[in-house]
């Protein structure tokens, strides 16, 4: 289970616009459920059918239990748009060296309409994408065009990486792939003042690993009862830091490197310090004091794009 849940992405205060509960608006009724199935049923815990009606996009297959035709359409270009952006962001152009899952050779969405389940979720060559409301428009595109940015991110390092199972450390994935979801969209908001800092610091200074946002290698280390979505804020200023010229000053280069390090065998913990210059153990015990530095000196930074 400890697998599944690393793949899981919980963005509750972010999702209500999209996942409200109700769907009377919904143009398309639930039709019969075929016995196909995607990668989601192999490497999510979600065994579901799909309509029998996929959408081709350039890069996606977009299936669903019940999105109308033209939600597809709509979805399928929103993610061909952001994926093209993910790769410039990340000067990839190379997509033949993509590593699928075995019998796949192209990413696939499901949209998820009636199952119970509120989740966003990514996994090997493709993620899961709740949307309840009867349409992707104000507010919900903004909100879908993260959604979209941060699982793809997450799908990019599976393709590098190759694999079910990333190999970088919670705080990492979730980090680059919120930060990359904030480049365009304002779904969520990010930490830009040192008080929101000194007020994460003193509220969670009692609480075993005191908030620290590098201590959460994996799952099982957020403390019981933590808002994750607070954690996923400190996740992307720990990344932001780490990438703008006024923090560390690395590159989405480096990013990728570390990705096809773990392709290669390497552990996370080796390659983050020859890509970053400081090993996690350091940054784990520096990094208040660091991002204090940071958001002094840059209280207000401008929202970088791609």
């Amino acid at each position: 289970m400890e697998r599944m849940l690393s793949r899981a992405v919980w963005f509750a205060p972010l999702l209500i616009v999209l996942i409200a509960s109700g769907c009377k608006d919904d143009p398309a009724s639930p039709s019969i459920p075929q016995t196909e199935k995607g990668a989601w049923a192999r490497y999510t815990p979600f065994d579901w059918t799909h309509d029998g009606r996929p959408h081709e996009s350039t890069y996606f297959t977009i299936y669903s239990d019940a999105a109308s035709d033209e939600m597809k359409w709509q979805l399928g270009d929103i993610a061909d748009e952001r994926f093209v952006r993910i790769l410039r962001l990340f000067d990839f152009e190379n997509v033949s060296d993509f590593v699928y899952p075995p019998g796949y050779s192209k990413m696939e969405i499901y949209i998820n309409r009636h199952h119970a389940e509120g989740i966003n979720w990514a996994y090997w060559g493709g993620f899961i994408f709740t949307i309840r409301s009867p349409d992707i428009s104000g507010r919900r595109y903004d909100s879908a065009v993260y959604i979209v940015r941060h699982e793809s991110t997450h799908v990019f390092e599976f393709l590098i990486e190759g694999r079910e199972s990333l190999g970088t450390d919670v705080w990492f994935r979730e980090g680059i792939a919120t930060h990359v979801g904030c480049l365009e969209s304002t779904a969520l908001r990010t930490i830009r003042s040192l008080s929101e800092l000194e007020s994460w610091i003193s509220q969670n200074q009692n609480i075993p690993g005191e908030g620290n946002p590098i201590r959460i290698h994996q799952h099982a280390d957020f403390p019981d009862g933590a808002d994750r979505h607070e954690y996923y804020r400190l996740f992307e200023l720990a990344v932001r830091y780490i990438l703008d010229d006024k923090g560390m000053g690395n590159s989405y280069q480096d990013v990728l490197r570390l990705f096809y390090d773990l392709r290669d065998g390497l552990s996370f913990s080796v390659s983050f310090e020859n890509h970053f210059g400081i090993g996690v153990s350091d940054l784990e015990e520096e990094v208040f004091g660091r991002l204090r530095a940071y958001l002094s000196s840059n209280a207000v930074p401008a929202r970088a794009t791609d």
